[in-house]
């Protein structure tokens, strides 16, 4: 006998398999990535390396937006769209943080700027999904994380 968190699990599964299928999802963000190094290449500018990020946020998005017709009947369209809401909001965040850090450390030596970047967007990550799982634990108690989703797949 499934539980419903076990049936939420098991359809979130689904839904990021079927966006992975065939290995299709790491092969266009490695084609957007490559992209990315030829534009940085032939610019001769390390502001294109602020597309990562957006490469890879657009890699997931499929998902998150199956995640959400998903969880909106489990748990109503209003803390759906909350959820949904607040997963957009905190990678605006980080992104943008991303960008005002790239920009303000681009005159430093790279593993200065690197090392930079992930002494402060690591922690800021970390926080924010604290954050996210502990709002969404109060709301709905068979959340599922996107983490657990990856590890079941």
């Amino acid at each position: 006998m499934r539980t419903a968190r076990d049936e939420r699990l098991h359809e979130l599964t689904l839904a990021y398999m079927e966006k992975d299928i065939l290995g299709k999802k790491w092969l266009w963000t490695f084609l957007l990535l490559m992209g990315v190094i030829i534009l940085m290449t032939v610019f001769d500018s390390v502001l294109f390396s602020l597309l990562f990020p957006a490469v890879f946020l657009v890699s997931n998005i499929r998902y998150q937006i199956k995640k959400r017709q998903i969880l909106e009947s489990y748990i109503g369209e209003e803390r759906a769209v909350r959820q949904w809401r607040f997963w957009i909001i905190y990678q605006i965040i980080l992104y943008t943080i991303f960008v005002i850090l790239m920009v303000a450390t681009m005159d430093r030596p790279f593993w200065q700027m690197w090392l930079s970047l992930m002494l402060i967007l690591i922690p800021l990550y970390a926080v924010c999904e604290w954050m996210f799982k502990k709002l969404q634990l109060r709301d709905d108690p068979d959340f599922v994380s996107d983490q657990e989703v990856h590890k079941n797949v």
